[in-house]
C-alpha cells in the first residue's frame, strides 16, 4: 500500500484482501492481506480495516490503537511474539464491533491472554490459528453474537467458557477441540441458531442435555471422522429446522435410514423439515436427504425403483 493513502484522512473503509484455495482438498481457503504504512494511525477517520499483515514489527500493531474510530478490524500473518502489542491496541478501541485475527501459519499460537479489557462492544469474532487456551475474558463480552474458531487445536472443552454468552447466536468450529467429548449443557447457549462442527478429528461423542440451545435451527457436521451416531439428545432440539452432515463416516448414516429400527437414529431426526448427507462418490461430492431414504423405504415396499433426487442445497 502506497504511503500516500495517509493523505486520505476522510477515509473510513480501507478493505484489502483476497482469498484462494491452492489445492483440491483444501476446505479452509488462504486469505491474504496487504502492508500498510508505518503511520497508519494517522488515519484518524478509519472505521474498517482489512485485512493487513501484522508481521511487520510491534511498532505497526501499536499504531492500530490510534485508530479510535475502528468498528471492523482483519489481521493475518499474526505471530505469537506480537500478541502483546495487538493486545494493547485493541484494549484502546473501545467502538470495535468485529475482529479476525489469523496466524502467519496454520501452528503459530495467537497469544491474546493480555487482553485485560477486551472492547465492550464486540459483536463477531473471528480467530484463525492455535490457542493454548481459550481466553478467559470471551466469557465477558455479552455483545458477542458470533464467533469462528479455526485451527485452535485445544485440549480443553470450549464449550463452559461460551454457553452463557447471552446473545450468541452463531458458533463454528473448524479442528478446534483434540477430545473424545462434547457435551451441550441444559440451559447453555439460549440464543444460538446456528452451529458448525468440523475436523473434530478425535470426537466420537456429542450430548445435548435437554435445555440447551433450545433456539438451534441448523447443525452442520462435517469431517468429524471418529463421530459415527449422531448427538445424543438431538431430539430436544425441537427448533432445528436443517440437518447436515458432510463427509462423515457410512455408519452414522446407515444409523439414520429407516429401516434402522430401535436401534439405529432415525426416529431422532424424523421431526426435523430439512435433513442432508454429502459425501464424496465415483470422483465428486453427492448429496442426499432423510427424504431420499424415506422414498427408498416406500418405492421398496410399492415394488418401484425410481428415487427422486434431492435438491442441492449445501452450502
Amino acid at each position: 500500500m502506497p504511503a500516500e493513502i495517509l493523505k486520505l484522512q476522510k477515509l473510513r473503509h480501507l478493505l484489502v484482501y483476497r482469498h484462494e484455495i491452492e489445492s483440491d482438498d483444501q476446505q479452509i481457503p488462504t486469505k491474504y492481506g496487504f502492508k500498510v504504512p508505518a503511520q497508519i494511525g494517522s488515519l484518524q477517520s478509519v472505521q474498517k480495516l482489512c485485512f493487513l499483515e501484522a508481521n511487520q514489527g510491534n511498532n505497526l500493531l501499536m499504531e492500530l490503537g490510534k485508530l479510535s474510530q475502528l468498528r471492523r478490524l482483519g489481521i493475518v500473518k499474526l505471530r505469537k511474539e506480537d500478541g502483546k502489542a495487538l493486545c494493547s491496541s485493541i484494549e484502546k478501541l473501545r467502538n470495535l464491533q468485529a475482529v479476525s485475527i489469523t496466524s502467519v501459519e496454520e501452528n503459530e499460537i495467537i497469544d491474546m491472554e493480555n487482553l485485560s479489557s477486551p472492547p465492550r462492544f464486540l459483536q463477531r469474532l473471528y480467530l484463525t490459528g492455535r490457542l493454548e487456551r481459550l481466553p478467559e475474558w470471551l466469557s465477558s463480552l455479552d455483545s458477542l453474537v458470533k464467533v469462528v474458531l479455526k485451527w485452535s487445536v485445544l485440549s480443553e472443552d470450549p464449550l463452559p467458557l461460551l454457553q452463557h454468552l447471552p446473545n450468541l447466536a452463531h458458533l463454528e468450529f473448524v479442528q478446534v477441540y483434540d477430545g473424545e467429548l462434547l457435551c451441550f449443557q441444559a440451559n447453555g447457549f439460549q440464543r444460538l441458531k446456528f452451529l458448525g462442527l468440523n475436523k473434530l478429528h478425535r470426537l466420537n461423542t456429542v450430548t445435548i442435555e435437554n435445555g440447551a440451545m433450545p433456539c438451534l435451527e441448523k447443525l452442520i457436521v462435517q469431517s468429524c471422522k471418529s463421530l459415527l451416531r449422531v448427538p445424543l439428545g438431538i431430539e430436544h432440539l425441537t427448533d432445528l429446522k436443517v440437518l447436515e452432515f458432510f463427509n462423515m463416516p457410512l455408519e452414522l448414516i446407515m444409523a439414520l435410514h429407516p429401516n434402522g429400527g430401535e436401534d439405529g437414529d432415525y426416529w431422532k431426526v424424523e421431526r426435523v423439515p430439512e435433513v442432508y448427507f454429502t459425501y464424496w462418490y465415483d470422483g465428486k461430492w453427492d448429496i442426499i436427504s432423510l427424504e431420499s431414504f424415506k422414498e427408498s423405504r416406500n418405492s421398496a415396499q410399492s415394488g418401484s425403483s425410481v428415487i427422486q433426487r434431492p435438491r442441492h442445497i449445501w452450502k
